[in-house]
């Protein structure tokens, strides 16, 4: 039964013996893509050709099969496809039909788009299994594209000052991502030691980045540093240097505030509250389970709209995207 979905250590379809970014090691399971709390060592796992080459070694399944957007694949009686999820490079949203019924499940998604790429699609679906990080309504964002200008913007005034600017972002994504939104810009990089392995790995997957050095004591000045939020001791050693977060929890003071940053840019590789609305809506699903982050508040929210929605993760927790 399609419709037959449970909690078990990560989205499981019982049925058909399929597991949907499970947090212990499964036979068969989907990866959604390549950050470490959805990669786990799988005896086989489903994933894109990008998300398999952002694995690490060490955290890579052990077998796989690999499949592209868009490419209908039979598993028994059933057809799973997989469509791009916007979350970051090789992240999918995965399509399950059967017997005329079909699920999707989101994995971590994405809508807009900065840089005027189109809008992530969202397939239909008689149940939707979606992800709900910021499924609170303060969330909102604004434009990816008029946020991108206005890190470059803050960027600017601080090399003018010559103060150095370092943007904190998660280290695996959003750094990449992050430096192919602000290229057309002119600026130049120096990633910390850890988004370093990162940004070599997203090349060899095929992302074309900007240039980039290794942030270390002889790197020149005239930069903008890119590190991850926690743990700042390289950035320490810059002199003159201003922090700004680059995440949708900027919307959150008291979690802004963790980090400490001169600034905060609400620019993020996940749906903010209206978008999550508006997965749900394009999906057309008639019954939708929310997992990650705020599932009891969104699947609230859904039912006030009158939507059959329910939070299939009980817990309610802070799925950091940092």
């Amino acid at each position: 039964m399609t419709r037959e979905v449970v909690w078990d250590h990560g989205v499981s379809l019982p049925e058909h013996s399929l597991w949907l970014d499970p947090l212990v090691v499964r036979a068969f399971a989907f990866i959604s893509h390549a950050h470490t709390d959805h990669a786990r060592r799988h005896k086989e796992a489903l994933l894109t050709p990008q998300t398999l080459a952002l694995i690490p070694e060490a955290r890579r399944p052990r077998g796989w099969r690999m499949l592209g957007y868009d490419e209908p694949m039979r598993r028994g009686p059933a057809t799973v496809t997989l469509h791009p999820a916007g979350h970051m490079l090789g992240s999918a949203q995965l399509r399950f039909e059967h017997e005329g019924t079909s699920l999707l499940y989101t994995g971590d998604i994405k809508l807009r788009q900065p840089g005027g790429h189109a809008p992530t699609p969202v397939p239909r679906a008689h149940v939707l299994v979606m992800e709900s990080t910021y499924g609170r309504p303060h969330f909102r964002f604004g434009d990816p594209d008029s946020t991108v200008e206005s890190i470059a913007r803050w960027c600017r005034l601080a090399l003018d000052s010559r103060v150095t600017p370092v943007l904190l972002c998660h280290a695996l994504g959003k750094t990449e991502e992050v430096m192919l939104a602000l290229a057309p810009y002119g600026f130049e990089f120096a990633l910390e030691s850890r988004c370093v392995p990162c940004a070599r790995a997203y090349a060899g997957a095929g992302s074309r980045l900007p240039e980039w050095v290794e942030l270390n004591g002889d790197t020149p000045s005239g930069r903008v540093v890119i590190a991850p939020p926690a743990g700042k001791d390289e950035v320490r050693r810059l002199g003159r240097y201003r922090t700004a977060l680059i995440s949708g929890w900027a919307k959150d003071t008291e979690f802004a505030r963790l980090f400490g940053a001169d600034a905060t840019f609400d620019l993020s590789d996940h749906c903010d509250f209206d978008e999550l609305i508006e997965v749900v809506e394009r999906s057309g699903a008639d019954q939708v389970y929310t997992v990650h982050g705020y599932t009891e508040d969104f699947a609230r929210h859904l039912r006030k709209r009158g939507v059959r929605a329910s939070a299939l993760e009980a817990t309610e927790q802070l799925a950091l995207a940092l």
